[in-house]
């Protein structure tokens, strides 16, 4: 899909801090906010996060060049993407039952130990020595029973979205993907559009000399809306799972 619309009512800014009234708008939004941009920082997640616990509804298109996937578990990316456990309840009764038999094993081999090195001494007789046959059976099946125990399988693991956004796989040699998501567009409300060369990255809106166009023109919003929702939910272009990042990020222990 592309957008074309002329005669648009707008404002032009270039030069450094482009990005200044774009922040303050996006700060100041009242229902939501959308934005499309190849590369994040940070600390500006941080913000569409607050955003987010405010209630204003947040939509966001980036790229797999966002930053902050690396690094420690407080980095910005665990607090997007949200690992839900479930217990499998069969797995852990079943596993339950096999602690029990553990404990229950580890008594009998202890207790039996003791029988049979009583006996010996008390009555002389050595070959009550192999009673420790059985303690010796006894204590295989116990250590085949927490091998068991270990490798059980309770939990189960799905992620989710803190808000809906989706992170489009860059174009490369291996990819069907030949379509890199360039754009930089921030709508707020639905009634405001910025548009132009900055990234949502502290350089782009801050350091770096940039372009930007801001509109509230209806009709132009309008349309940048469509294209935008467009994009959201029917560009058919290879995106990251978001099952298959969790895993990457999170740790899964079986129980």
């Amino acid at each position: 899909m592309g957008t074309f619309y002329n005669n648009a009512v707008c404002d032009i800014y270039i030069g450094k801090s482009a990005g200044k009234k774009l922040m303050e708008e996006i700060r100041s939004a009242k229902r939501n906010v959308k934005i499309i941009s190849p590369y994040l920082s940070p600390f500006l997640i941080k913000e569409l996060i607050f955003l987010h616990s405010k209630g204003i509804g947040i939509s966001l298109i980036t790229t797999d060049g966002i930053e902050d996937f690396y690094g420690n578990y407080d980095r910005n990316i665990n607090k997007l993407i949200i690992q839900n456990k479930h217990i499998d309840e069969e797995a852990k009764a079943s596993r339950d039952n096999l602690i029990a038999l553990s404990r229950t094993l580890l008594l009998t081999i202890l207790g039996l130990s003791v029988v049979v090195l009583s006996l010996v001494f008390l009555l002389k007789e050595w070959r009550l020595f192999y009673g420790f046959v059985l303690v010796i059976l006894l204590f295989l099946i116990r250590d085949f029973t927490v091998k068991k125990i270990k490798n059980k399988r309770i939990y189960n693991y799905t992620y989710r979205q803190l808000f809906p956004f989706k992170v489009f796989v860059s174009p490369d040699k291996k990819s069907f993907n030949r379509t890199f998501i360039h754009s930089k567009i921030y709508i707020i409300d639905n009634e405001i559009a910025y548009l132009g060369s900055l990234n949502f990255t502290g350089n782009g809106v801050k350091e770096n000399h940039e372009t930007r166009i801001r509109t509230t023109d209806h009709n132009a919003v309008g349309k940048i809306v469509e294209e935008v929702d467009h994009l959201f939910f029917n560009s058919n272009l290879d995106e990251r799972n978001i099952q298959f990042w969790g895993r990457q990020l999170y740790p899964e222990p079986i129980n």
